[in-house]
């Protein structure tokens, strides 16, 4: 990491390997990195403490192709492209795959506060026509925060879908279970409705949208709880690709799987959020 300057007493500019602005935070509860390409949370750990996310040993970090790990934004749809949107259309969206702009960085008393956006341009309206306003705030801190705000600065109502896709670092599929995510769940490798019965524990390649989740999902590590709150979201959605999906991704080590989760908090309703114009709507995720 080639640094710039420093933007604040615990905040510096700096450029990774291949030239990619990466904003490196280190203040008195915690350091973390955020890339400037696609607003991507790439580490988050507080002191004495072991990593809270995960990044895989093989992520694209040139600004080829999405990041794999760290936490991914899914704007503005999740998974393929919708009907209303048109087929064909980047999975997730273009958010993680466009370079942002740095409008600020604060530090406070409960952390460093870092203000990212991204506004609509000739290429964002290629593959979705619309006039928008996205604002990503992260507070890193003892616990890291972020809020994703979605601006509608055009004269027609839109409508958007969203996932903040967060890979948590576990220390071995066996040691974990995850609690709060509420029975309902559509099971996207079966394409089945099914029910959670207990604590979710892990046991083979797992896509879950669970759609009635408590508002604080925790995932317990051996001794370590790790709590994810998630605010105006619809689902959380529990991914893991296993042995099989893991080794089929050339930026995923064939073991990979077996440090990562993805807890994410989710909209996925075919229905999407609508926004009316000159009115926002905002999704959130905590991890504590």
């Amino acid at each position: 990491m080639q640094s710039i300057r420093p933007l604040t007493a615990h905040c510096k500019l700096a450029n990774n390997a291949t030239g990619l602005p990466v904003l490196t935070i280190n203040n008195d509860s915690a350091q973390a990195e955020i890339s400037l390409f696609g607003a991507h949370v790439l580490s988050y750990q507080r002191h004495g403490e072991p990593a809270s996310l995960w990044l895989s040993d093989k992520a694209v970090l040139d600004g080829s192709k999405p990041i794999r790990g760290g936490i991914p934004l899914c704007w503005p749809w999740f998974g393929p492209s919708p009907a209303r949107v048109g087929q064909g259309k980047p999975a997730h969206g273009f958010a993680r795959t466009t370079l942002w702009t740095l409008d600020g960085v604060s530090d406070h008393e409960d952390g460093t506060l870092v203000h990212l956006s991204l506004r609509d341009n000739e290429a964002t309206r290629s593959l979705w026509p619309h006039a928008f306003e996205l604002e990503l705030d992260v507070l890193v801190g003892k616990e890291l925060s972020l809020v994703l705000t979605t601006r509608n600065t055009g004269s027609s109502p839109i409508v958007y879908n969203a996932a903040l896709h967060t890979y948590l670092q576990i220390s071995a599929p066996e040691a974990v279970s995850v609690s709060g995510l509420g029975e309902p769940y559509l099971d996207k490798l079966s394409g089945q409705d099914e029910r959670q019965q207990g604590i979710l524990t892990l046991s083979g390649a797992m896509d879950r949208i669970y759609r009635q989740p408590e508002p604080v999902v925790r995932l317990k590590d051996g001794a370590r709880t790790t709590q994810v709150i998630s605010g105006n979201h619809d689902s959380v959605v529990v991914w893991t690709p296993w042995l099989e999906g893991a080794s089929a991704m050339a930026d995923m080590s064939d073991d990979g799987y077996r440090t990562m989760l993805c807890i994410e908090a989710a909209i996925t309703a075919d229905a999407g959020v609508t926004i009316a114009p000159d009115e926002e709507h905002s999704v959130s995720t905590v991890i504590l």
